[in-house]
């Protein structure tokens, strides 16, 4: 098993270029693939350290492959390796790095982790690290699974099926950055956009499908601490989430009162990973808040329907569909909805349909003459009629219009 382990081990580094070791339960190190690559002179050769860093417990064996984020900026895959229903150990790869690091992030690992290092050989150990973005860390992470555990699994399932986990490891202290006048990359503001939205929508189920949450790189706040940077950034997308709940329909009071609670508590924190699971839990609740409010101003009844019409926006929706839904008559269910909505029912349809192309547009590299299509409409020509008539621009022109305001 170890000389098919080792064999493995090599092919993955070729393929990859990146560095593999292979941990044996008592946690000797049993293959190492370098390839005259350098080890992270913060770790001092310090075969512990580099486990604390990991969060690697070498006897345990864990039935999926896991990315794990150092504090050191580093990415890692690791996977149990299991034959014939017996651990062998565990396969480590990388480390990569998920975005080009700057110098005054390298100048704040040497001189705030407290662990001895030559400057020049840190320097030349980041400079030295491939980039790779989560996505293809995934894929990486999806062929290293096939070739051990001879399983094969498509990259899109492996959310569902092998619940692939992010785990971020703890370093005690914050790691503070040197003074640069380098800004380091910032996120996409169109994610920041589509968050806001979602919580001004009230859309809890859209917010838990929401991909990009904790997995941008963002700009500083601070060059003293990386942790004040994490919690000023907190501050900040706290204080707009709290404005788009109003936007939302949230009274003012409740989501100020709500978003003061929740950077009271931000202050308390220590680690990145509490800061961003606490970020987490206050979109959520502000979101939850305003769509509780858009529930209250309608009847159980209508607001079933509502629900029903926004889960199938990508579907084509009838009167009967809706009226069955909801368990009344179709007559029934146009009174009442244009009675409290103000507007008809098809109306209604063709708003939310609109919203969603609209949303499509802005957060998605979906053609233009697939978007109709994908939202049920009979064909293109109608699809820009509805789009314009509630707009006032064509498609084409909404897009443009909002490539340039960005």
């Amino acid at each position: 098993m170890e000389q098919s382990v080792a064999s493995h081990c090599k092919l993955i580094s070729g393929l990859f270029e990146l560095s593999v070791f292979f941990i044996g339960p008592a946690g000797d190190v049993l293959v190492e693939c370098l390839d005259d690559r350098m080890l992270n002179p913060l770790y001092g050769n310090d075969k512990q350290l580099f486990f604390n860093v990991l969060e690697l417990e070498p006897a345990i064996c864990k039935e999926i492959p896991v990315i794990r984020k150092t504090l050191f900026f580093e990415n890692y895959i690791s996977m149990s390796v299991v034959s014939n229903q017996s651990f062998e150990g565990t396969i480590i790869v990388g480390p990569s790095l998920p975005f080009t690091l700057f110098d005054h992030k390298i100048n704040g690992l040497i001189n705030d982790t407290n662990l001895f290092a030559n400057r020049e050989q840190v320097f030349h150990y980041y400079q030295s690290l491939p980039v790779i973005t989560y996505g293809k860390l995934v894929n990486i992470a999806v062929l290293i699974y096939q070739m051990f555990s001879g399983k094969f699994i498509a990259a899109d399932q492996i959310q569902d099926q092998l619940e692939l986990q992010v785990e971020e490891t703890k370093m005690p202290g914050a790691i503070r950055f040197a003074p640069n006048d380098e800004l380091a990359p910032h996120h996409n503001p169109l994610y920041e956009k589509k968050l806001l939205t979602i919580i001004r929508e009230g859309q809890t189920e859209a917010l838990k499908r929401f991909s990009q949450l904790g997995k941008e790189n963002t700009g500083i706040l601070s060059k003293s601490s990386h942790i004040r940077s994490k919690k000023n950034l907190g501050i900040i997308g706290i204080a707009l989430a709290a404005r788009a709940a109003i936007e939302g329909g949230l009274h003012s009071e409740i989501s100020f009162s709500v978003s003061d609670l929740y950077i009271q508590r931000l202050e308390e924190l220590r680690t990145e990973k509490e800061i961003d699971q606490l970020c987490l839990v206050a979109f959520f609740e502000l979101t939850e808040k305003v769509a509780q409010v858009k529930e209250a101003r309608y009847s159980k009844t209508v607001t079933t329907c509502k629900n029903y019409i926004y889960d199938q926006r990508f579907s084509r929706i009838t009167h009967e569909s809706i009226a069955g839904h909801a368990g009344i008559s179709p007559n029934y269910l146009s009174v009442i909805f244009k009675k409290e909505t103000g507007v008809p029912v098809n109306e209604y349809i063709q708003q939310i349909k609109i919203e969603e192309a609209k949303n499509m547009i802005l957060f998605s590299n979906t053609p233009l003459s697939e978007i109709g299509s994908l939202l049920s409409f009979s064909d293109q020509s109608y699809f820009t009629k509805v789009f314009k008539k509630h707009t006032g621009l064509t498609p084409k022109q909404y897009q443009q219009t909002q490539y340039l305001s960005q």
